[in-house]
């Protein structure tokens, strides 16, 4: 089979251990050529020398302004030259091979692309990572909802990654077969003990890793469990607060002093911290997407062989080892649950090893035995945008532009400023400038 996927998520992200990237790398490995096609381009780009090609939409003529503005639930315009683009990458899929393209999220500019892929053959799948029909509540606005629906119509397959995307898949009338998410275990190598990370214990050592954003981060959650138990230390690890016009993580969580951030940290160095920690936390918060979400994160905690407390996750209880709570008080109880727990490693590694992304790779390509694509729709054009921006997604649009525009006025007035002084300070803001060969 020859696969084209579409991923909102850039190839490396989060180290690759994301879905799109993990199922891609495990088709190709089992020699189906896949070709790749990620919002902007992602540095490094290893294929493991795999019949894998990877491209981004602004390497294939969508242009950086359209891609925010598709980020913020804007139109976009045409995309007859990304498709024209397309084409010609496509030239390497044989005539005579299954054509299967991809969809991990109801993405503008991918679903339009959809009569194109069509009039090419292409069976449509979307295997969806959330439940996205709960994500313009909470502000993520580059999932229109008008997307989806028209992306679940016109799909010979669909997945989803819990049973609670699959039930809200079910308004449309189809089925979608669940396929969880996976862990990569060569990411997280046993032994890894003797160099964890020199960090601020307490009588407990609690970690979490991943984006802290208020939509998926329960800031309110983590300072109960910071003053409650003060004894307790919360180490942070991830980009805080990625988006200004939410509510600040950072600004809730600050005061605490039982409360460590870290900022950013390099995927393979997430084993040292997970060595330091006594229980892993999943502090979601108590939502329609939460309870849609199979969150990697849980995987690797697991996979680290440190204990996990959750929240607002039922689709999570059924894990070993992962203590589901459903109020503040009840996380109090998890966490301290999760600590007294005694694992066993070696029955954890059995199950781990049944979660491979090779299994769930399988598993897809179980879906899609016997599916057959829809005949052509009637125009092969891609469609126009399905967008439909309220006011507040147009406002925070301009505010980012204005944000941007202040940081370019700024960095002019340092050149005129540096211009007007002699050589050294052109020294000062070019550190090689003048030097010898």
């Amino acid at each position: 089979m020859h696969f084209l996927y579409f991923s909102t998520l850039t190839f490396d992200e989060a180290g690759g251990a994301h879905n799109p990237t993990q199922i891609a790398r495990a088709l190709a490995r089992r020699g189906h050529r896949v070709l790749f096609v990620e919002p902007q381009p992602s540095t490094p780009r290893d294929a493991e020398r795999l019949p894998l090609e990877i491209v981004a939409l602004t390497e294939i003529g969508f242009t950086p302004t359209q891609l925010r503005r598709a980020w913020f639930g804007l139109e976009t315009g045409e995309l007859e030259t990304v498709a024209d683009a397309l084409l010609e990458r496509l030239a390497k899929f044989l005539a005579n091979e299954t054509r299967v393209a991809m969809f991990a999220a109801p993405f503008d500019p991918y679903v339009r692309l959809v009569p194109f892929l069509r009039a090419r053959e292409f069976l449509i799948v979307y295997y969806a990572m959330d439940d996205f029909a709960a994500a313009p509540a909470l502000g993520h606005t580059q999932f229109a909802p008008a997307a989806e629906t028209f992306l679940v119509q016109n799909a010979e397959v669909l997945c989803a990654v819990t049973p609670h995307v699959a039930q809200t898949l079910a308004r449309f009338g189809k089925t979608a077969r669940v396929i969880p998410n996976g862990i990569d275990l060569e990411m997280f190598p046993r032994g890894t003990n003797a160099s964890r990370a020199q960090i601020e214990r307490g009588e407990l050592t609690l970690g979490f890793w991943g984006t802290l954003i208020d939509s998926m981060f329960d800031a309110e959650l983590v300072a109960h469990v910071a003053q409650a138990r003060p004894r307790w230390t919360i180490h942070l690890l991830g980009a805080p607060d990625p988006e200004p016009h939410r509510p600040s993580v950072v600004a809730r969580l600050k005061s605490f002093s039982n409360i460590f951030f870290h900022g950013a940290v390099p995927h393979a160095e997430l084993p040292r911290y997970a060595a330091a920690f006594d229980v892993c936390l999943a502090p979601f918060p108590d939502n329609a997407f939460t309870r849609g979400r199979d969150p990697i994160k849980v995987y690797e905690y697991l996979a680290a062989h440190v204990p996990v407390a959750a929240s607002y996750a039922p689709q999570l209880a059924p894990l070993p080892y992962v203590f589901v709570a459903h109020s503040p008080a009840a996380f109090l109880d998890a966490i301290e649950q999760a600590a007294r727990t005694r694992l066993d490693e070696r029955a954890l590694d059995d199950f781990l090893a049944q979660q491979s992304w090779d299994a769930r790779a399988q598993a897809l390509l179980d879906a899609l035995r016997g599916a057959t694509p829809h005949a052509p729709m009637n125009d092969a054009k891609p469609l126009p945008s399905f967008a439909q921006p309220d006011a507040q997604a147009v406002m925070r649009y301009a505010e980012r532009l204005e944000r941007e525009l202040e940081q370019a006025q700024v960095w002019a007035r340092d050149l005129e400023t540096i211009a007007q002084t002699r050589q050294n300070g052109w020294k000062r803001f070019l550190p090689s400038f003048g030097k010898r060969n």
